[in-house]
């Protein structure tokens, strides 16, 4: 390319860049005359209702509880070890008793 051809190039890229600015200005107008209305959030206040009791009550779900869906009968649990229904244990009444300080 000459000298002129690149001055061309650079002139006609220059117009077409304000051109595209003036129109595009007057399509959005200017950002800084824009007014914006900030909605103020309601005064919280210290008092606290009640509950639900429909929600909030001693007899529902509890969805932090891990549960099996699956073929184990009454009476049986799931094994996560071993990924088997086995035969339901009763809890010991206290996991911390030694039985050799009972007698038994």
């Amino acid at each position: 390319m000459k000298g002129s051809s690149i001055a061309t190039v650079i002139f006609i890229a220059t117009l077409t860049t304000v051109i595209a600015a003036l129109i595009v200005n007057a399509f959005l107008g200017d950002p800084s005359e824009e007014s914006v209305a900030i909605p103020y959030m309601d005064v919280i206040e210290s008092s606290v209702e009640e509950p639900d009791p429909e929600v909030f009550n001693a007899g529902a779900v509890n969805p932090t509880v891990e549960v099996y869906v699956g073929e184990c009968k009454p009476g049986e649990q799931w094994d996560e070890d071993n990924q088997v229904c086995v035969e339901a244990q009763e809890p010991d009444e206290d996991p911390e008793r030694d039985p050799d300080e009972t007698g038994e």
